[in-house]
């Protein structure tokens, strides 16, 4: 077996390019789900949830996973519930409340 574990150089310079490739796969996978459901993130919606009975009501927006193994999924917030989209049964739009 082989431990050798190398080396960490700490005087290296730094980079984001990493954080900012995240960032840009997290805006395409917004705008596929934006483009596949009609949705705008950030709109009030009406969903309901594979295997639950209850529609959820409000607004839907994104949820940035620091989980590296959750990073390649597109994590939804509605209210304090958090799903993947590959969650939802159904999904339409609220119409914005009358003044």
């Amino acid at each position: 077996m082989n431990f050798d574990q190398g080396q960490f150089n700490f005087d290296a310079p730094g980079d984001d390019s990493g954080y900012f490739k995240w960032q840009q796969e997290l805006a395409e996978r917004r705008k596929n789900f934006e483009s596949r459901y009609g949705i705008i993130i950030g709109s009030k919606v009406r969903l309901t949830l594979i295997g639950e009975d209850r529609p959820l009501e409000g607004i839907i927006t994104v949820c940035e996973s620091r989980e590296p193994k959750n990073r390649s999924k597109l994590h939804l917030r509605l209210g304090k519930r958090e799903f993947i989209h590959a969650q939802i049964e159904s999904i339409s739009r609220l119409p914005p409340p009358q003044d």
